[in-house]
């Protein structure tokens, strides 16, 4: 019994074991499909966290095929509007050249237009210098043959004369005669002595030019071609004296017993184009004065040389250049009493347009006007464009406009094409009733070689170009020309020994009659006006009257008249310089 309680006690424990090993086991178990629980529970999680990224993953992907469509699209919109505008650039590229070979053929229409007007203006000139010829033929051919007539007259006259009066006066007339045939004798023989001295020496001077037409036209001496020029517009006079003309009528090979009365050598002269409706009786230059001087260029340095020792001829006035904007006050009460401010001149730049400029007329009582410089470096194309704008500004500013010209436009073709279609562009868009003046100084004369003689001087391109281009600038009907001292880089000379032909007076007075004519012709002298002070280029003049004197005697020689003179000196400048 025992032994089977042992037995079941052993098999208890054995179950107890048992049970305890399977409780572990089973807790074992349990614990294990709770981490299996938890790990599916986690996956799960993960399996959840994967198809949401999943989503957003092909979400995003969606977008990106929407975006990258839209960017396909954009591409192909902007490839098309490329496209678009390659088409309109090609064609505005079309466009311009069509409006470039538009502006050529308009500018070289422009460019024939004014040849044509240059050859017109040319031709009319002729025109007026042949009806003046025509009309001036008549009174020439009446001086001619009252020459004629006075001769055929006198030989009647003194024939019978001589034939009634020889009984009653043969004693007396005898003695008479003797000592009235010495003296016409001695006429007739210096005469004839200095026809022969006159065609020997022409024959000399013919040869020597022979000999010297032999050498280099560059090693002539300039001396003898000043006198050959001298000489050359006197030949035709002396020819006239040398020979006179026969006479048709009674005792036309008998010797006269006294010299007879003769017409001024201006009768025998050809009609010129610088002389006027009285011809050919011009006036004397010694005694040809203007009534007044008006000093039209006068700058602020020289103001204390004004008018000084004009020959007696009255001072009236002055245009000053001033050196600013600013008008200093009590400028009329500050000069002498024999100078009179006609008007004022403030300075401006062509490069910009000027911000600060007001006009001081009205407080200063004196009329004001603008005055620049024009200079090479303002042809270059931007300059050119900035300079057009400011001459407009100035045109519509001011009642006058100065313009010192500092380039040499009037003998380089190129330079003064740019300098008129800058004038033409500036001129243009003004409105009909606004015709503003213009006035050009450093022109006349222009820059020039004294040491080229004036036989070079009139087969040099440089002095056709300044016949050309002085022609083509008097189209402008409201631009005038100043007088002014040129840039010769030589002091003005003073009056010389009238006795010399070869002192530097009379050549600066050679010079500028060359330069006058082509400008008197052109522009007449309703549109030259005086000036005293040079370029400013240039240092003022340390003795103004020396230049008066210069240009008074110069204009004198070219046998203008008393109105011409006045006009000049004075009368032009008060007309556009003085008050409105």
């Amino acid at each position: 019994m025992s032994l089977v309680v042992a037995e079941e006690e052993k098999q208890v424990h054995h179950l107890r074991s048992t049970l305890r090993s399977t409780g572990d086991r089973l807790d074992q178990e349990m614990r294990r499909a709770k981490q299996a629980e938890s790990k599916a529970e986690f996956a799960e999680l993960r399996a959840r966290e994967l198809t949401v990224r999943v989503s957003a993953a092909e979400t995003g992907k969606r977008y990106a095929e929407l975006d990258a469509e839209r960017a396909n699209e954009d591409i192909r919109r902007y490839q098309m509007r490329i496209e678009s505008l390659e088409k309109q650039v090609t064609k505005l590229q079309a466009d311009i050249r069509v409006l470039e070979r538009q502006r050529n053929e308009a500018d070289e229409s422009a460019s024939r237009a004014r040849d044509t007007a240059r050859k017109f203006q040319i031709e009319l000139s002729k025109q007026q210098a042949k009806e003046k010829v025509i009309e001036e033929g008549p009174i020439y051919g009446r001086k001619k043959w009252f020459v004629t007539g006075h001769n055929e007259g006198w030989d009647a006259g003194h024939a019978e004369g001589f034939d009634d009066g020889r009984e009653d006066g043969f004693e007396q007339g005898r003695q008479y005669g003797i000592q009235e045939g010495r003296e016409s004798g001695f006429k007739q023989g210096r005469k004839m002595g200095w026809r022969e001295g006159f065609e020997n020496g022409r024959e000399h001077g013919r040869h020597e030019e022979r000999q010297l037409a032999l050498h280099p036209l560059d090693e002539i001496d300039e001396n003898d071609h000043k006198v050959s020029s001298d000489l050359a517009p006197c030949t035709y006079l002396i020819m006239s004296f040398a020979q006179p003309l026969p006479s048709p009528g009674l005792a036309s090979g008998r010797r006269r017993p006294k010299n007879l009365p003769s017409l001024p050598p201006s009768a025998f002269s050809p009609p010129s184009t610088g002389t006027s409706d009285m011809f050919p009786l011009p006036p004397t230059p010694s005694a040809l004065f203007p009534g007044e001087v008006i000093d039209a260029h006068l700058r602020s340095e020289a103001l204390e040389s004004a008018g000084l020792d004009l020959a007696g001829t009255e001072f009236a006035g002055a245009v000053l250049l001033l050196n600013d904007f600013s008008m200093p006050e009590g400028l009329q009460s500050s000069l002498t009493q024999n100078v009179r401010l006609l008007s004022v001149a403030v300075p401006f730049e062509l490069s910009a347009i000027p911000s600060d400029y007001s006009d001081h007329s009205e407080s200063s009582g004196i009329p004001q006007s603008l005055y620049t410089s024009y200079v090479a470096s303002h042809e270059a194309p931007e300059a050119r464009s900035q300079a057009i704008e400011t001459l407009k500004w100035a045109f519509s500013n001011s009642r006058l406009v100065d313009i010192d010209v500092q380039s040499d436009i009037m003998s380089n073709v190129a330079k003064y094409e740019v300098f008129e279609d800058l004038l033409m562009k500036a001129t243009t868009d003004l409105p009909g009733d606004r015709k503003v003046p213009i006035v050009l100084s450093n022109i006349l004369p222009p820059p020039h070689d004294l040491s080229l003689p004036i036989v070079k001087l009139l087969a040099n391109p440089s002095y056709r170009n300044y016949q050309a281009h002085s022609a083509s600038l008097s189209l402008f009907p409201n631009l005038y020309v100043k007088f002014t001292p040129p840039m010769w880089n030589q002091t003005v000379p003073g009056p010389a020994d009238p006795t010399s032909e070869m002192d530097q007076h009379r050549e600066w007075k050679r010079k500028i009659k060359m330069f006058i004519g082509p400008v008197l012709e052109a522009f007449g002298y309703e549109r030259i006006i005086f000036g005293t002070s040079p370029s400013f280029a240039a240092p003022s003049l340390l003795n103004p009257a020396d230049w008066y004197a210069l240009v008074r005697e110069s204009f004198a020689e070219l046998a203008v008249e008393q109105d011409a003179i006045d006009a000049i000196f004075s009368l032009n400048a008060k007309r556009i310089y003085g008050s409105p």
